[in-house]
């Protein structure tokens, strides 16, 4: 058994298992208003986050968690949320850099007229 914190700990659910990392990162900017690049063995509560490469990881302020993106050897990327709290998101926002952020799609109210 390894040694000290382990990704298993850390998620809640799977949104998506054994993907494309394209796909994981359409998926985050689906899911979320707000999402940063993180790179590969960043550091996230001790633990180092193995990617194929730079991917995204989505926050929803609104239900406090987080969408994670990681890969493990035997199973792929997959796609996870972990549960998480203002302080933590705060926190970690800083550390990832830049955000990207999806706009609301408007509706054109003119296409709905008689």
């Amino acid at each position: 058994m390894p040694e000290g914190p382990c990704f298993n700990q850390l998620w809640s659910e799977i949104v998506l298992a054994n993907v494309t990392p394209r796909r994981s990162d359409n998926r985050v900017k689906k899911m979320c208003r707000e999402y940063y690049l993180i790179r590969q063995n960043t550091l996230f509560r001790d633990v180092p986050i193995t990617l194929p490469r730079a991917m995204l990881v989505g926050i929803d302020r609104e239900a406090e968690r987080i969408l994670m993106p990681f890969r493990k050897p035997c199973f792929g990327t997959s796609l996870y949320v972990i549960d998480s709290n203002r302080e933590e998101i705060e926190l970690l926002c800083p550390v990832l850099g830049q955000p990207g952020t999806r706009k609301e799609k408007r509706m054109d109210q003119t296409a709905f007229r008689e």
